[in-house]
């Protein structure tokens, strides 16, 4: 196992194997790793309660399926725009390298670390949160189905980009395809492909 330190970070270096040591402290190191499994132990109860909150309220089951499938949308654009604009903007000081880094330049480097395939449950939920709250205003109490939705496909792109990374080919042609735009992202062109649950906005922003 090779040891990278938080103010030890290489600016360039191509895809290796194995993993990597992020952080001395043993807290902060732990907190860098999750698996699947637990971010399914999170959301599944996230999203049940959220629909459960919905439907507390006397929500019509198709305005509910209706506000679903939009958070659904909605976090597929998120998506985009987060790997693209957020975890690939262009660092300038050796601060921001680092955060880089730290973010998702160690998943470029070691895209194979199981541990690291999908993001820290603090971070998701943190990001979740200040959503959930800047959503309110514009859904009312109809944000628990938005938030349902738009969670669902959070786990949907955590799952898929495990399974991208874990997992062979599938036989599948669209699933197929969808593992070729994130492995084609890894190894050939990380400025195209940002989409990894799907790859529809790289089509409407032609970066397929």
């Amino acid at each position: 196992m090779k040891t990278t330190r938080a103010d030890r970070i290489p600016e360039h270096m191509a895809p290796q194997k194995g993993h990597v040591r992020l952080f001395d402290n043993p807290i902060l190191e732990r907190l860098s790793k999750i698996t699947p499994v637990t971010v399914l132990a999170v959301y599944l109860p996230v999203i049940l309660l959220a629909s459960w909150q919905s439907f507390s309220i006397n929500i019509p089951l198709r305005t509910y399926i209706a506000l679903f499938l939009l958070g659904l949308f909605v976090w597929t654009f998120f998506e985009y725009c987060f790997h693209r604009w957020v975890f690939h903007f262009t660092p300038k000081s050796d601060f921001q390298k680092r955060v880089s880094f730290l973010f998702h330049g160690v998943h470029h480097q070691y895209p194979n670390d199981k541990k690291r395939l999908v993001m820290p449950i603090a971070l998701s939920l943190s990001v979740g949160a200040l959503l959930f709250l800047l959503s309110w205003p514009v859904f009312g109490d109809w944000v628990w189905a938005y938030s349902a939705g738009f969670a669902a496909g959070y786990l949907a792109y955590d799952l898929t980009h495990y399974s991208i990374h874990h997992f062979r080919h599938p036989k599948v042609k669209w699933a197929r395809n969808l593992w070729k735009s994130h492995l084609d992202h890894h190894f050939r062109d990380s400025n195209k492909g940002y989409g990894v649950s799907n790859y529809f906005w790289d089509v409407v922003f032609r970066t397929r």
